[in-house]
């Protein structure tokens, strides 16, 4: 846990400005959910987390870095950073309206991921997917990107609303995204 904290803390450390705009797929979708409690997990410097604790909801924005929490601290009275290392943390259960997955993957969590979720709550998951031969994300571990459809196949017992599977040019290291909305019935 420490090493993976001293790693990202230094990645947030060494950075002074962060885009504050939310992920399109946050904006476009976060009305779906109802009013209520929202994790965001991996949330890093949290511009995901502020724009929904600025829409209403009550955010608890958890990640490993007390770097990229402490930027958060005092930002909205809706927003909750937690410390905690995303291996060994448990999501409680039917506590959110709305989870948020955004460029991150610990596939122990999808479990409680579906777990978490109120009925009629809304999960957004976004992250990163192998491509083909050289056509994948450079910069990321083959450990930490998805298969094609696996995204879609992990979360079969909820209602998938939205599944995408794209090439992302908006970041410098050419990548393919997963993109899933899904409600829990």
């Amino acid at each position: 846990m420490q090493e993976d904290r001293s790693r990202w803390n230094e990645k947030y450390v060494n950075k002074e400005k962060y885009s504050a705009e939310p992920a399109k797929i946050v904006k476009k979708f976060c009305t779906l959910a109802p009013k209520g409690r929202v994790i965001d997990i991996a949330a890093g410097t949290g511009k995901n987390a502020l724009f929904l604790a600025k829409q209403g909801f009550m955010v608890e924005a958890v990640d490993i870095s007390d770097v990229a929490l402490g930027r958060l601290s005092g930002h909205h009275p809706n927003l909750h950073p937690i410390c905690a290392d995303l291996d060994t943390f448990d999501i409680p259960r039917e506590r959110y309206s709305l989870i948020l997955n955004i460029r991150f993957l610990n596939r122990r969590l999808f479990p409680y991921i579906q777990e978490a979720l109120v009925p009629g709550g809304i999960l957004i998951f976004e992250t990163y997917l192998e491509g083909d031969g050289e056509d994948y994300c450079r910069s990321a571990c083959r450990d930490y990107l998805l298969r094609n459809n696996e995204l879609l196949h992990a979360f079969l017992s909820l209602r998938i609303l939205f599944y995408q599977e794209t090439k992302n040019h908006d970041q410098k290291d050419f990548c393919h995204i997963a993109s899933l909305v899904a409600m829990k019935d």
